[in-house]
């Protein structure tokens, strides 16, 4: 037999084996990722979508005499370090029921389950096992780069406190510029010396412009930057406890100068500006 023969039976068999066990599979996973490059610290948001083909109602629980089941996952460096687990009994679906030939999606936030704070690229991989199958399941496997971003501005604020005596909460926030795939994008990070609290993406770099961010009385973040050659986005994020939340986000066009972030009158508010009105001047897409 010539050696060309002999690895296209062997191609074959391998398809074969291949295809018996995707046959095979009671339940499938199809894991996915919102974004291939992520802000580091950022939310690592993963939708994973499992079908039940088994016949059976599964139930997934974490209690004794439930049925069992676990959804756990394998993350790892390019390097070939494994990112470590942050609690190795974590199980996202124990409350999962799924009926026969039902399908259902899922949110993940993988970072919250594993340590992803190094820059570097991981592939992730999802197992799922329970008492009533025969064997492990696995998904597709995906991979996902972390990078850090170019800090543009920095400033410190105290958050409001409900009592007069207690000590002021110090926090740093940091507007950086991160080189996503196809654009590089404006984002804000809120952090202190021991945590990250908050990352939120807030618009396209406009080559030639220079954003502005300021803090208001209440300790309220305004932020302005421009995100088309006429227009500008200007959010504010107010803390709600530790956590750094949108509570506004308007456009304005240029009238009479440049936008900018203005104190004149005693508060922030955006000078040189109108307001945009939406389906003549921008176009927001909708899902």
């Amino acid at each position: 037999m010539s050696s060309f023969s002999f690895f296209r039976r062997i191609c074959f068999m391998v398809t074969l084996l291949l295809l018996g066990l995707k046959s095979g599979a009671q339940v499938t996973m199809q894991l996915k990722a919102e974004n291939a490059r992520y802000l580091r610290y950022e939310i690592i948001n993963l939708r994973l979508i499992i079908n039940n083909s088994s016949g059976n109602t599964l139930i997934f629980s974490d209690q004794e005499g439930a049925g069992g089941g676990r959804l756990f996952f394998a993350v790892n460096e390019h390097s070939g370090k494994v990112a470590r687990a942050i609690d190795a009994q974590a199980n996202p679906i124990a409350d999962l029921i799924l009926a026969p030939g039902e399908s259902r999606e899922l949110q993940i936030s993988i970072n919250m389950l594993h340590d992803m704070q190094k820059e570097g690229v991981y592939s992730i991989t999802a197992y799922l096992n329970h008492s009533r199958l025969p064997r492990t399941h696995l998904s597709n496997t995906i991979n996902v780069e972390v990078i850090e971003g170019s800090r543009i501005l920095e400033r410190s604020v105290g958050l409001p406190s409900q009592s007069s005596s207690d000590i002021i909460k110090s926090m740093r926030l940091i507007l950086l510029l991160f080189p996503d795939v196809n654009e590089k994008l404006y984002c804000l990070r809120a952090e202190d010396d021991e945590h990250i609290y908050a990352v939120h993406r807030l618009g396209p770099y406009i080559a030639g412009t220079t954003p502005q961010m300021d803090i208001d009385g209440s300790s309220s973040v305004h932020v302005l930057i421009q995100v088309r050659p006429r227009l500008y986005s200007y959010l504010i994020y107010s803390f709600v406890g530790s956590n750094l939340q949108l509570r506004q986000q308007r456009y304005y066009v240029p009238e009479g100068g440049t936008p900018s972030l203005s104190k004149q009158t005693g508060y922030l508010h955006i000078s040189h500006a109108r307001l945009a009105n939406e389906g003549t001047d921008y176009h927001l897409k909708r899902p």
